[in-house]
């Protein structure tokens, strides 16, 4: 085991990470970049490196611990001096990695007097970081690498100030992580939801507006997961307004609600396998997507909105191979209410979508490639 198996308590902003001297400190954001890091973790963790990682959500950390139960979970410093400085010093890390695209001025900064570099993998920029690019111009041009997704966020990189002659388009890790079997709901999330026609995944707040009123016109039984936590109460109260009833999925036990609303952290990945077919929030507003591969990768049939610009990739490798594209929300409770009723008769509309995912993966060996700059690759250790 490294040494980031030890348990160790989860440090604050303010506080300080264990020392890892020579090994990784990994960051981002939230449970869907806990996620993405997973597989690199794996790699790093098997060629026997220490390391520990940091969230910037609770939800992250929470995700982190459950992915990692032993490791050194905390919060990113606070970014202001000299909290970055203090932490860098204490874990003496040979690298820091950051997930997508955590740029934090002081803690860069920190990073730079220290001759600690930072990598980012799985980088994406989208437009709307160009429009502050002037904000995060230096920042960016600190950055020892920059691990692109895709061509199209190389260039946006360059653009944000990244040098041109350290980035590289190695794609996105989470595709490896839905590579290994998808998680198994748990008895419990089995006894909470029951049977349901429908998981709708990271729905919105922008969207709950036609979204709801829409699953409450078609009769199906469906199983909700907000983007955010704080989003459950809203919806709750929502159903009460449109006469559906609506049951936490904490509470736990069997129930007849028509609607329960995932109020868990980390479960959805495996929620999707509840249901014939999955609907994915945050393709029908401005968010331009949410994760898709976690639905496929349970061998579900997916519908999805047309605003798809921060899962382009995904969306073009799953079209016409399990994943439908739709409009209007009216249109997507219409494509899936076929497709629940094909799975009752024991039909299916759609090819099996994990096929599609496999033009996906390689991303955790380009990244760790790139990683091997400064950090050496080892032979991976034999189990114990």
């Amino acid at each position: 085991m490294s040494k980031s198996t030890v348990s160790a308590p989860e440090w604050g902003r303010l506080g300080v990470p264990p020392a890892i001297d020579g090994g990784v400190w990994f960051h981002g954001a939230s449970v869907g970049d806990m996620r993405a890091l997973a597989p690199l973790v794996a790699r790093i963790d098997g060629e026997g490196h220490p390391w520990v990682v940091s969230a910037q959500t609770t939800s992250g950390r929470a995700m982190a611990r459950q992915l990692w139960p032993k490791a050194a979970v905390g919060s990113p410093p606070l970014d202001l001096a000299p909290w970055p400085g203090r932490a860098l010093a204490a874990a003496r890390p040979a690298l820091v990695v950051l997930e997508y695209l955590e740029l934090w001025p002081a803690w860069m900064a920190a990073c730079a007097r220290q001759g600690v570099p930072v990598v980012v993998v799985d980088g994406r920029v989208s437009v709307r970081s160009l429009r502050v690019r002037r904000w995060l111009a230096p920042t960016a041009a600190r950055l020892s690498w920059f691990c692109a997704q895709t061509p199209g966020d190389a260039e946006r990189a360059a653009a944000l100030g990244v040098h041109p002659d350290r980035i590289s388009v190695t794609g996105n890790g989470k595709h490896d992580g839905a590579s290994a079997p998808p998680p198994v709901p748990s008895e419990a999330l089995r006894a909470a939801v029951g049977g349901v026609d429908l998981v709708l995944g990271s729905l919105n707040a922008d969207e709950e507006a036609e979204a709801l009123p829409a699953l409450a016109a078609s009769g199906l039984r469906v199983l909700i997961a907000p983007r955010h936590p704080a989003r459950v109460a809203p919806v709750l109260a929502a159903a009460r307004r449109l006469g559906v009833t609506a049951a936490r999925r904490s509470a736990g036990g069997a129930t007849d609600a028509r609607w329960i609303v995932l109020d868990t952290v980390g479960e959805l990945a495996a929620a999707y396998a509840l249901a014939p077919v999955a609907l994915v929030g945050g393709t029908f507003c401005d968010r331009e997507g949410q994760n898709l591969v976690e639905a496929a990768a349970q061998g579900r049939p997916v519908v999805h909105g047309p605003r798809v610009a921060n899962v382009a990739v995904e969306a073009a490798a799953l079209a016409g191979r399990g994943a439908t594209a739709v409009d209007t929300w009216a249109q997507a409770v219409v494509a899936v209410a076929a497709r629940a009723h094909a799975a009752r008769a024991g039909q299916t509309l759609d090819p099996d979508p994990r096929p599609a995912l496999a033009s996906l993966r390689g991303a955790t060996d380009k990244n760790r490639a790139c990683l091997a700059r400064w950090l050496p690759i080892r032979p991976a250790r034999s189990p114990a």
